[in-house]
């Protein structure tokens, strides 16, 4: 077998078998849905909230003026309340299936009486 050949078929098998690319893949475009559905959590149901407390109007628009610059501090907000969200709801994910997991994996008591 060439080194092409082996190298193809390794390259196959990492593609396409369980667990690798392809389901990084899958995880990357339902990553990108996930990250939408955040912004729109956001940017339009609760920073809207916050926008009558701001002096500029908008939050995204916040800054904090100094010695000839300024600190955006609501692209700061926007990018925390984002991670926080995103990192709440990956906490839900990852704590729902190991719970699942859990239950599936753990061994019925009416199997083990009748074994």
């Amino acid at each position: 077998m060439s080194f092409f050949q082996r190298w193809l078929r390794e390259f196959t098998q990492f593609m396409f078998s369980k667990g690798n690319a392809l389901d990084f893949a899958i995880g990357g475009v339902v990553g990108l849905q996930f990250n939408q559905i955040v912004n729109t959590l956001t940017g339009d149901l609760l920073m809207p909230l916050i926008n009558p407390f701001v002096p500029q109007g908008d939050w995204k628009d916040l800054i904090i003026p100094y010695f000839g610059g300024e600190i955006a501090v609501g692209k700061l907000m926007d990018v925390t309340l984002n991670s926080l969200i995103v990192g709440w709801a990956l906490f839900i994910i990852v704590k729902t299936i190991k719970k699942l997991e859990q239950i599936a994996h753990k061994p019925n008591s009416e199997t083990n009486a009748e074994g």
